[in-house]
């Protein structure tokens, strides 16, 4: 027998970045936040939030749990150091009341790399990605995060490239 829609529980779903996107389980994922959770706020609670990994394909995953329970989820996702003994880092960025609207938020947030290459900012040279949306990454560990880096379209044309 089906319940009314009144009486069936609501449930919050949390969509989820997952760095490094490496493969693994939904329920190495589940065991580690599970795990967080009770840490955090015990197994009563724990209990009440009925979380569950949804699904898993990298970089995301999608979460759910009972309404009124996604805040504290999202801060045991959000405390999370490793997964199977990799370090990792889960970071929660979207709360729907249906999985339909956070698949939605995973096909807008693709984005392909259009070109990688090198820029001289500052007379150092400093990997970078340009994707489809023209916004340019620059992935060089070491960046002085003092050092302002705001580029413009003006910028843009005096980079040096050495692809």
């Amino acid at each position: 027998m089906r319940l009314r829609p009144s009486m069936r529980e609501n449930y919050r779903y949390l969509l989820a970045r997952i760095e490094p996107p490496v493969p693994m389980d939904a329920k190495e994922i589940f065991l580690v936040i599970s795990d967080v959770y009770c840490s955090l706020f015990g197994e009563i609670q724990a209990s009440y939030a009925w979380i569950a990994v949804m699904e898993y394909t990298p970089p995301y995953g999608i979460f759910r749990c009972r309404r009124g329970y996604e805040h504290t989820v999202e801060a045991a996702l959000s405390c999370v150091t490793s997964i199977r003994g990799i370090p990792s880092v889960i970071h929660p960025f979207k709360t729907s009341g249906t999985i339909r609207t956070i698949r939605e938020k995973i096909n807008q947030n693709k984005v392909d790399i259009i070109r990688t290459g090198k820029v001289k900012v500052n007379e150092t040279w400093i990997s970078v990605e340009i994707n489809s949306t023209d916004r340019i990454d620059l992935k060089e560990k070491g960046i002085n995060h003092n050092m302002p880096l705001y580029i413009t379209e003006e910028d843009i044309e005096d980079l040096y490239y050495d692809e």
